[in-house]
């Protein structure tokens, strides 16, 4: 990538000065930059993890002690026997206009903190009354609404487990998540709109609730009329009924900081989706730390990020409360009725910081809509994006059409830490198609494939890796004694967490990423997993076997399905037609291939695993490496485009 010879947004002296990193510094007693800080957050961590726990007022028992160092990154211990309630921190900072929801059919409905408070003790009460406990699983199969904020405040602050998966998921993918953690409480709603349309979920539901057999308490919301349907089938308690519960202090349970709190679902590409394992108090102090100093949000701030249920990002949103920001939870598609959806949204609702994919923008340019011809965005501060890199058209479009003086922050990270590895900073020049820098706390290099640090070669792609521990640091994988947690992030380079990325330094001392390193899916910046997609596919009759890999296509990322086809069949238009209806209803819309290729043979590494990176490699016009790991290595002259 060419770099920009000028940058296309620099902060005004007044902005930097009002900026939360500044105060941070000021406040620290450091007289430079934040590359000064940067440093001082890798090197001790102990003083800067404190300082953030100081400085940003975290509500927990402090017990003295920051962290103690394990045997490798995995193991070191943050704030042990220091006590915290991630809910109690959200709830009890939350502004007095708490949380703003936003359907599809332009539906608004306003929260304030005390109406917040009262539901999540009506919630609450339910959960105990049904003997939820600290340590017990509580789900939900929801969309992006206030039912789905108020369970996990009402969960996480009894001490339960939480986790959530988008409504558009299949009963397969639902189920090959939830069934791991044996969950005591569902909560999920009879359908939704998406795209003008009203798609029904009840027979899903059916589906997903006979396959779970450790529930015992349903929750159904009445979303789109169709919930009594249900009642033939199964037992369940209607949402509405929670509001004659009584209302009372919400109690919160305070656990040890490393205390398991959240599993956040990422696909891998074998097996079962893997349920990462977040500790009690890490959301607290990495999107405090992220939220407050990277995006100089505020309180009194009003933050929107397009996300559904199943994303980190739902979750790096909600946290947005511990900082006295209102939230705003908008669940629809962003694009309907037309690209000014989520502007005219953020006008209205005078949004400060917002948030959405790269390849949103991508499309709203693509367009040919020009938002700031017909509204006005006075209120915002910072555009961020995610998901997928942003590229340099991108950045220039957004500077030109949404707003000049605009922090535009390119962020990222993963579901694997709930946060950012690199990403913005108010205080600095944005230049674009790059990353401004690495996240504080963060040790972060790009290494060669000898290991050696390529800090000193902008423009040179490796491997993105993060040299130290930090409290996002996942406890494990659901069901894993270890050893598929180690192989994922600390296998491939020893010692260091290995993410998956390709990425470069960039001569701004800035990154760029380049897509993933790794055989994981990840169109539109959603990340998805190869097996889920294998297992589906699989099961039809006419395919004998697959691979599935990811190609970068128009500054985005497509998924392209291969099969082999048992005999005598012939891939037609109703069979692919078949294939894609059988995977969006078990999986998801997003895991629908954009091509499906028949192929003779898949190639296979000596070891018997299917070469799902050395097809990528091939059909993107890439050399692969370590041919001789194939058993047959001509198969891939099938994959040359």
């Amino acid at each position: 990538m060419k770099e920009s010879t000028q940058p296309v947004w620099s902060p005004t002296p007044q902005r930097v000065n009002d900026s939360e990193m500044a105060k941070f510094i000021e406040n620290l007693g450091f007289t430079d930059a934040t590359e000064n800080l940067h440093l001082w957050s890798v090197t001790k961590p102990d003083k800067f993890w404190a300082a953030i726990w100081d400085q940003f007022g975290v509500i927990g028992d402090f017990a003295g002690v920051v962290v103690e160092a394990g045997k490798d990154i995995s193991s070191t211990a943050w704030f042990p026997q220091s006590k915290v309630c991630y809910a109690e921190n959200l709830l009890k900072n939350a502004p007095s206009n708490a949380v703003i929801t936003i359907k599809e059919d332009s539906t608004v409905q306003h929260w304030s903190n005390s109406e917040l408070l009262k539901l999540v003790s009506q919630v609450q009460f339910e959960l105990e009354n049904s003997g939820v406990v600290p340590g017990d699983v509580v789900v939900a199969w929801t969309g992006n609404g206030i039912e789905t904020l108020a369970i996990m405040l009402a969960a996480n602050a009894l001490g339960a487990v939480f986790s959530s998966a988008s409504l558009d998921f299949g009963h397969t993918a639902v189920v090959d998540r939830f069934k791991q953690l044996k969950p005591k409480v569902l909560l999920t709603c009879d359908g939704y709109q998406y795209n003008g349309k009203t798609i029904d979920r009840t027979d899903e539901i059916i589906q997903v609730t006979s396959n779970l057999d450790s529930l015992e308490l349903i929750l159904v919301v009445d979303q789109i009329g169709t919930r009594d349907s249900l009642k033939s089938f199964l037992k369940f308690n209607e949402w509405e009924t929670l509001n004659s519960n009584p209302v009372n202090d919400v109690k919160y349970v305070r656990r040890e900081f490393n205390e398991p709190a959240f599993v956040l679902f990422t696909s891998g590409t074998t097996g079962l989706p893997k349920g990462i394992i977040h500790r009690a108090g890490g959301f607290i102090l990495k999107h405090m730390m992220e939220q407050r100093l990277h995006c100089d949000i505020k309180s009194g701030d009003v933050v929107f990020y397009y996300t559904t249920t199943g994303w980190m990002m739902w979750n790096w949103l909600v946290s947005n409360l511990m900082q006295g920001a209102t939230i705003v939870l908008y669940d629809g598609n962003p694009l309907f009725p037309d690209e000014s959806r989520i502007f005219k949204l953020c006008e209205e609702n005078r949004v400060t910081f917002v948030g959405v994919s790269a390849k949103f923008i991508d499309a709203v340019r693509k367009s040919g809509f020009h938002p700031n011809k017909s509204l006005n965005f006075a209120s915002i501060r910072t555009l961020a994006s995610t998901g997928s890199p942003l590229n340099s058209d991108n950045y220039i479009w957004i500077h030109e059409n949404i707003k000049t003086d605009l922090h535009i922050g390119s962020i990222s990270g993963g579901t694997d830490i709930c946060g950012c590895f690199v990403g913005c900073d108010p205080t600095k020049e944005v230049w674009a198609g790059e990353i401004q820098g690495p996240i504080l706390g963060q040790d972060v290099d790009v290494i060669d494939e000898n290991g050696k640090s390529l800090r000193d070669s902008p423009g040179k792609e490796g491997e993105l890796i993060n040299r130290n521990s930090f409290p996002t640091v996942p406890l494990g994988f659901i069901g894993d004694d270890g050893t598929k947690f180690h192989d994922a992030y600390f296998e491939a380079n020893k010692g260091v967490w290995t993410h998956g990325d390709y990425a470069s330094f960039t001569s701004n001392a800035g990154f760029v990423i380049h897509g993933r390193s790794d055989a994981t899916l990840k169109p539109g910046g959603v990340r998805l997993g190869t097996a889920e997609i294998y297992r589906v596919v699989e099961s039809m009759a006419q395919i004998r076997e697959s691979i599935v890999v990811g190609q970068k296509w128009q500054d985005d990322v497509r998924t392209v399905l291969f099969v082999v086809l048992t005999a005598g069949q012939v891939l037609n238009d109703e069979l692919i037609k078949q294939i894609k209806a059988k995977i969006k209803a078990e999986l998801s819309p997003r895991h629908v291939p954009a091509l499906i290729i028949q192929v003779t043979e898949i190639p296979i590494t000596r070891s018997g695993k299917i070469a799902e990176i050395a097809v990528r490699e091939t059909i993107e016009g890439r050399p692969v490496k370590n041919l001789a790991s194939l058993v047959n290595p001509d198969s891939l002259t099938q994959y040359v485009t």
